[in-house]
This record gives C-alpha cells, sequence and structure tokens, in this order.
C-alpha cells in the first residue's frame, strides 16, 4: 500500500469533506491556491456567487516569506459566507479551490 498516494477517501474526487459550520460563521479557509492568485481574483470568484468579500488574509512562510497556497477569507455576513463556500472543490486559476469554514 502507498502511504503518500493519491488513493482514494471519500468521493475519490480529492475534495475533503467540510468540517461543521460554526453558528454566524463569516470566515473561510481556502486552500490548494494557485501562485497565481491576488486579491481582485478571489474578490472575482467570490462575486460569480455573490458573495461580497470584505478583506483576505494570504498565508506566508514565516521565514522565506513564500507563499503558502491558502489564506483566509472574511465575508460581510454568513449568508455570503454560505454562497462562498459552495464554490468548494471548483477551478480556480487550474486548480480545485479547498474551502473549510473558519473560526
Amino acid at each position: 500500500a502507498n502511504a503518500g498516494g493519491k488513493g482514494g477517501q471519500a468521493g475519490g474526487a480529492g475534495i475533503k469533506a467540510m468540517s461543521v459550520k460554526p453558528e454566524g460563521c463569516c470566515k473561510l479557509f481556502l486552500g490548494n491556491l494557485s501562485y497565481d492568485i491576488n486579491d481582485e481574483g478571489i474578490t472575482k470568484f467570490f462575486a460569480g456567487v455573490d458573495a461580497e468579500l470584505k478583506s483576505v488574509r494570504w498565508l506566508h512562510h514565516q521565514d522565506s516569506g513564500d507563499f503558502k497556497g491558502c489564506g483566509f477569507a472574511d465575508f460581510w455576513n454568513s449568508e455570503a459566507c454560505e454562497k462562498a463556500a459552495s464554490l468548494n472543490g471548483k477551478n480556480l486559476l487550474g486548480r480545485p479551490i479547498r474551502i473549510d469554514w473558519a473560526e
């Protein structure tokens, strides 16, 4: 059996199930992002489902400053946050975005 291969848990498509949504959640974790992503790109991506982004924070490696390919998005309300979360697994700049609820 291979330890780190592409083999399959749930669904086989590699999209992880989202965690339980916290009450009134207005923040999402964003993962598996292209290194070409920027504020404008992610804003337009979420605007496609009418989810207005309040702010976004990209995560970088502390020592090198390199982008980690993930970040956090804040929304004005939990309704917008839920709309945005519906894009989990959708293609963004050639990669399936991974979205999960964040506190």
